[in-house]
């Protein structure tokens, strides 16, 4: 944040809080991170879009408490690491993390921070176009990656995602997602959180778990292979 510090703190504010309403492809998703890295090093939050690292923990409990982590562990939009880092510091038992994301940018400032645990392969990966190895992991995670629409159907390039995550998944998959009328400023792209659980199951085959507190804008959804 060199420069920023020095304009006004009203455009400090608006240039952190900058939403786009969307992406037309996942390579300009990944680009906007790439620039967040440059513009806010230095302060994480700034980077990854939350008002606070600890806004960020409090869901990584939520997510780990709906689906217990073990094993080979799935970072779907890892952005800097720091789901590993929230495990480790819990001495979860991991075998190995792979955390991927669109943006080169975050996976260097990544790989400076935990390049030097042998458990951890980071890789930019774009999940529209690329299938990763069928339970090639044990349980894998979204946190706060799919609220952005990309493309002409966000639903659809969405709902692709998660089909490739859950498939390299053998227990399942949590993310998290957005539901609209529960903050004065409009979300980009909310969804019905039962409407979604029941898409899931309905198009991947899961069976759903919402955990939706009725306050919070993010709410989570635990998809499960069926017995």
């Amino acid at each position: 944040m060199s420069f920023l510090r020095w304009l006004p703190k009203r455009w400090q504010r608006r240039i952190r809080n900058y939403a786009p309403r969307g992406f037309p492809d996942v390579r300009s998703c990944g680009a906007f991170y790439d620039a967040r890295t440059r513009l806010f090093r230095g302060d994480e939050a700034a980077v990854l879009e939350y008002s606070s690292l600890g806004a960020q923990e409090r869901l990584f409990e939520r997510a780990v408490e709906l689906l217990p982590p073990h094993g080979r562990i799935l970072d779907v939009g890892c952005g800097l690491g720091h789901l590993f880092d929230f495990l480790t510091e819990r001495d979860t038992e991991i075998e190995a993390y792979h955390g991927i994301d669109v943006s080169g940018g975050m996976l260097e400032a990544a790989r400076a921070r935990l390049g030097a645990d042998d458990r951890v392969d980071l890789e930019l990966v774009d999940l529209t176009k690329t299938r990763l190895p069928k339970a090639g992991h044990d349980v894998g995670y979204l946190i706060s990656v799919l609220g952005y629409p990309i493309g002409r159907d966000p639903m659809r390039a969405m709902m692709s995602i998660l089909q490739r995550a859950f498939d390299a998944c053998t227990d399942g998959i949590a993310f998290t997602h957005v539901t609209g009328g529960r903050r004065e400023r409009p979300l980009a792209f909310p969804t019905v959180p039962e409407e979604l659980a029941r898409t899931c199951e309905r198009e991947l085959g899961a069976t759903a778990e919402i955990d939706d507190d009725g306050v919070d804008f993010t709410y989570l959804v635990r998809l499960r292979h069926p017995d």
